[in-house]
């Protein structure tokens, strides 16, 4: 009984640990006024999120315009019922330590509406930017392994480069060895050769000293 109660926690730990990140009801900041939001934490790094966001709306047609820290996607529909929004979105890293998690706030606008006349109570279209939130996860995830792959490519066509300059490298360098021993074998022969000449030349310059004795 208590292995089967040790192996549920396990499994309870594990299902907890890689739990899909779940988009709830917050606050979100805009111009030091508290208004309702969809917020989302997510284990990837501010930029990252931030850019797949903007890839996945552009996909859907929308660009970006900046207003203060947010992006602002105007003449959105979303939700099942097709409700047209202005988006406003920002990621934040979740803190100093945390490089590599981010807070995601979404807070959904009627068309040309002023999110500083905004009631502190109004949750319009929270529970669409929810679903958005929680759709967008996986998508995420997909976008964040692509960079993974992109950058993995980049690593391996720098290594393979750097592989080939070393070939290369040592290619020339036994060339160079090649060579080298050539131009040392050369210079011994020639020494010898060298040697043996002067050899002979002081055997003539004795025998003249000794007739010039005589």
């Amino acid at each position: 009984m208590k292995r089967i109660s040790t192996l549920a926690v396990v499994l309870l730990m594990a299902i907890f640990t890689y739990a899909q990140p779940v988009a709830m009801d917050g606050m979100a900041e805009y111009q030091k006024k508290k208004l309702p939001a969809a917020v989302i934490e997510l284990p990837y790094a501010a930029e990252i999120v931030e850019k797949a966001i903007e890839e996945n709306f552009a996909q859907k047609g929308f660009k970006a315009t900046k207003v203060k820290d947010y992006q602002l996607y105007r003449k959105v529909t979303m939700g099942p019922d097709n409700n047209l929004y202005d988006v406003y979105v920002k990621a934040e890293r979740k803190s100093r330590k945390e490089k590599e998690a981010s807070v995601v706030y979404m807070v959904m606008a009627r068309s040309n509406e002023l999110l500083t006349s905004r009631t502190a109570d109004d949750r319009h279209g929270i529970s669409d930017a929810k679903q958005y939130l929680n759709e967008f996860t996986p998508y995420l995830e997909a976008y964040n392994l692509n960079l993974e792959i992109i950058a993995q490519d980049e690593q391996i066509k720098k290594i393979e480069k750097k592989h080939e300059s070393l070939l290369k490298e040592g290619e020339n360098l036994r060339k160079r060895k090649q060579k080298l021993e050539e131009e040392i074998l050369e210079n011994e022969n020639a020494v010898k050769q060298q040697s043996d000449t002067l050899g002979k030349m002081r055997e003539v310059f004795e025998a003249l000293k000794a007739r010039r004795g005589q």
